[in-house]
């Protein structure tokens, strides 16, 4: 709550926290309990005042909904430990053997379904009535009484698809422009179908960018076979709230495997904030947090209210987006992709956004609309310098 205009203040419109429900390790995707949020984070009168206060500034809501698998020390699965056969949660569960052994020894797999390799993490039968009502239950408990904009949906590629419709129905009955996001490594499109999710993850946009900008091992060429694949594979209105994003608590960041160099981390911002999609950032990655390992990439928000270089370059970038409608709505159009260079378009309406992308170490000589300039780096006549940028309007 102290920091919501800090990022009001950099433009963004929505917040997306992990989970904020009681659980026992620090990642909080073990879950015990999914009425309550995790002590350490504050009480449900809090959040409450959060979400009042969010969207006071303009900011939408949207929490983590872990619904494929709970934690150890969730009522359904401490019943089944202490009762076996006779609990009356048996069936809430995946393979589950007499007795029902939780393992010390992180070694031991134990005789149940799980979260992939998470012994800790028992998986839910959500094909199960009783375990759907409790969890629709759930969904639709968070949107009435505290009235949040959007879930999350974690390994949701892993949960079979009647539970979800019925988490769609329970949600929306509530409040119905309240967002689902899929939490979908794959191509999406099998739940984007109009009965399940609004949006999915589009980790796709992260790995084409990773390839050209950071590592350079595509060329302008290939980036755009890729950009093309993602702008083709949905519907037109279910690819324009596709969430784009560079970095995600599951990964390395962004900036790392840029190798630290910040010109070719803001091209890449650059193109999420100009791309067809949601435009999402992890957070810290305007404060240049880096990080190639779990510890590293999860460490503690830097609450700096010194502009860095990039969190004003990300201030920037979303400014332009939201000054300019095509950036927003409207259609895209690749004008030249060679080599390092990547000269795309979007227009709406009778106005267009021009972004001419240098991501090489070459200087390139580019042809410039006889257009109004409105942003650019290292731009010398007709001369781009090495990961520099152009944006006109017309």
């Amino acid at each position: 709550m102290e920091n919501l205009d800090y990022i009001r203040e950099l433009g963004f419109t929505c917040i997306y926290l992990n989970p904020i429900f009681a659980a026992g390790e620090y990642h909080k995707y073990d879950l015990i309990d999914y009425y309550h949020i995790y002590p350490a984070f504050g009480t449900g009168e809090d959040f409450q005042t959060l979400v009042k206060q969010a969207h006071s500034l303009g900011l939408r809501v949207m929490i983590d909904g872990v619904f494929n698998h709970c934690g150890w020390r969730f009522f359904a699965f401490r019943d089944v430990i202490e009762k076996g056969k006779q609990s009356k949660y048996w069936d809430w569960f995946f393979r589950l053997e007499e007795p029902v052994v939780v393992p010390d020894n992180m070694e031991d797999y134990p005789a149940y379904e799980c979260f992939g390799y998470e012994r800790m993490m028992p998986k839910l039968a959500l094909d199960n009535p009783e375990v759907q009502k409790y969890f629709c239950d759930v969904g639709a408990y968070w949107v009435k009484e505290y009235d949040i904009d959007g879930w999350r949906l974690d390994v949701a590629s892993e949960i079979n698809d009647g539970f979800w419709r019925l988490f769609r129905q329970a949600v929306k009955s509530v409040k119905p422009d309240c967002a689902l996001v899929g939490e979908v490594w794959e191509s999406a499109g099998h739940w984007l179908d109009g009965t399940m999710f609004d949006s999915a993850m589009n980790y796709d946009f992260r790995k084409h960018c990773r390839s050209f900008f950071a590592e350079g091992t595509a060329d302008a060429e290939r980036f755009n076979a890729g950009v093309t694949d993602m702008l083709m594979r949905y519907r037109a209105n279910t690819a324009a709230v596709q969430m784009n994003l560079l970095d995600s608590h599951d990964v390395s960041r962004f900036l790392s495997l840029c190798g630290g160099d910040q010109r070719k981390m803001k091209l890449a911002i650059l193109f999420q904030m100009t791309f067809i999609g949601m435009p999402t950032v992890f957070y810290g990655d305007e404060q240049g947090i880096t990080g190639i390992l779990e510890d590293e990439y999860r460490r503690p928000m830097i609450w700096d209210r010194q502009k860095s270089e990039l969190s004003v370059f990300y201030q920037k970038a979303i400014a332009l987006r939201k000054e300019n409608a095509a950036l927003r709505a409207g259609g895209y159009r690749c004008i030249e992709a060679k080599d390092r260079l990547y000269h795309y378009a979007r227009s709406f309406n009778a106005a267009s956004i021009h972004v001419f992308l240098n991501a090489g170490d070459t200087p390139l000589r580019i042809t410039l609309p006889s257009t109004e300039m409105i942003w650019q780096e290292g731009l010398d006549c007709d001369i781009l310098s090495p990961y520099g940028f152009a944006v006109y309007s017309e």
